[in-house]
């Protein structure tokens, strides 16, 4: 059985059955639509209920009613749009699309979602989390690095953490901490820390045992940890405390090097406050209290997937240092705008058997408008549709393919920005229109506009965009066009 999204009115539940009609020339959105199929039924501002189809009837007017199985949650509309995996569904986008097939990973986002509604909310408010996220898919295994290494690691802090360990550690046993840790691979470093002993061994056994082990808050271990003068570990610095934190805890915490706390500080507006009102072991407390409210951890596995059995929060530090590398040094790719202001960004798709080679010297977008003609001629996408059963003497009716030809027509303009798909995973160009819509003078010819490229390349964007329409306007999708720009600006 399939899944679907249907919008109607709320005025429709009322009842435990849902009686919903369709004109005779949308039937192209039901076509596939059956018997027993599960669907999510939505209002113009939230997804209110799940249902079954009872029947569907086509008798002046195609009837399906459903049987409501789910009613207890609710679904809001403007959280969807912002969620990953749902937010470029064209129901959410396009008013006159109102009914939607889901695949299998859609419907099991959202089958999630409608189990667990309490997460939606946060899901969607940190949804710049998943462009990075997106951006570091690719790149995941060689950030993760030496997975054996890690695993050894874990494995020495281990041992080296049991209480009954800690009580009789020596000189020899704390040294070894130092051929375990990143930060110590610098000479100086490790000098510094293990050069010589510079406290009794009951200061450093404590240190650990307070921080593992004390009664006071974890948040106040921390503190300690970090700031104390009694609590410090002689010659640490802050980035092998950071990464030791990790190693002794590391279900619990990230490692807080430099460079994690730079990305929380660059991904997270509320860490501006935390940053001010807080020490360095408090603050990290925070901001890895932060991290689990954002649903980093969700999004990470949802997006990136898990790449090891290592902890998790190993490989979210993995991310960070990622995120902090790829945004300390980025110099932005700027549009030029000429002084125009009001530009939109289109997404517009060759088809599969189009050379892009050819495609990109021709420097003309083109859209075949059959027996339609000049599309200048229609003031609505109504008019199309009604002129398109006349000419076709059919009830079907493409809306995708003919509501792009209104939006080509009618809607682009010349200064507008345009990102060439070639198929779902690759962007190969971005141009300035530069002409209005054009009418062809030879019979057959599709209708186009001028175009100028700015930048011509291979951008993969896999399991990124998920639009069906040939055509399709970005402006209003701003971290989507964010997300492209930044891409291409590689």
């Amino acid at each position: 059985m399939s899944t679907w999204i249907i919008r109607g009115e709320s005025v429709h539940i009322q009842t435990n059955t849902i009686t919903y009609q369709l004109d005779m020339f949308e039937q192209f959105q039901v076509q596939d639509l059956k018997v027993g199929d599960k669907v999510f039924y939505s209002d113009s501002i939230h997804i209110c209920c799940v249902c079954k189809i009872m029947s569907i009837t086509i008798i002046d007017k195609i009837t399906i009613t459903m049987q409501i199985i789910d009613q207890h949650h609710s679904l809001a509309t403007r959280h969807l749009r912002r969620t990953w995996g749902l937010k470029n569904l064209d129901i959410f986008k396009m008013e006159d699309i109102k009914i939607l097939l889901l695949n299998e990973e859609e419907e099991k986002i959202l089958d999630s979602l409608w189990k667990a509604p309490g997460t939606l909310e946060g899901m969607a408010k940190y949804e710049h989390l998943d462009n990075h996220l997106f951006r570091f898919k690719p790149v995941a295994e060689e950030w993760i690095g030496d997975k054996e290494k890690q695993k050894y690691r874990y494995q020495f802090f281990k041992s080296f953490a049991k209480e009954e360990n800690l009580a009789t550690m020596n000189w020899e046993h704390f040294e070894a901490i130092g051929e375990q840790l990143p930060a110590f691979q610098m000479p100086l470093l490790k000098e510094q820390a293990f050069g010589r002993q510079k406290a009794s061994m009951d200061r450093y056994r404590q240190c650990f045992v307070d921080l593992l082990f004390g009664e006071r808050s974890i948040e106040n271990r921390l503190d300690n940890f970090y700031s104390s003068p009694d609590n410090r570990l002689p010659g640490f610095g802050q980035k092998s405390m950071g990464e030791l934190l990790h190693y002794l805890l590391p279900n619990y915490y990230c490692t807080f090097t430099n460079q994690e706390l730079y990305a929380i500080e660059h991904l997270y507006d509320e860490a501006t406050n935390i940053k001010e009102k807080y020490s360095i072991g408090s603050r990290i407390y925070h901001y890895q209290k932060l991290i689990n409210q954002s649903y980093l951890i969700e999004k990470y596995l949802t997006i990136v997937g898990r790449k090891t059995n290592l902890p998790i929060y190993y490989e979210i530090s993995c991310f960070l240092r990622f995120f902090y590398h790829t945004e300390k040094n980025k110099e932005p790719f700027n549009v030029c705008h000429d002084g125009e202001e009001g530009a939109q960004y289109w997404m517009y798709t060759i088809p599969q058997s189009v050379n892009p080679g050819s495609f990109l010297d021709g420097k003309i977008l083109t859209l075949h408008h059959g027996k339609l003609g000049d599309i200048r001629h229609y003031k609505t996408k109504q008019e199309v549709w009604k002129r398109h059963r006349q000419l076709y003497k059919t009830s079907h009716v493409p809306y995708l393919k003919t509501s792009a030809l209104f939006q080509f027509c009618h809607e682009m303009k010349e200064g507008d920005y345009v990102f060439i798909r070639r198929k779902e995973d690759q962007i190969i160009a971005f141009g300035q229109v530069t002409s209005e819509y054009l009418f062809p003078k030879f019979p057959y010819a599709p209708s186009y506009r001028k175009v100028e490229w700015l930048k011509i390349g291979k951008w993969e964007i896999n399991g990124r965009l998920y639009y069906r329409n040939r055509l399709i306007n970005l402006s209003r999708y701003e971290n989507t066009l964010t997300y492209l720009l930044e891409l291409i600006s590689e």
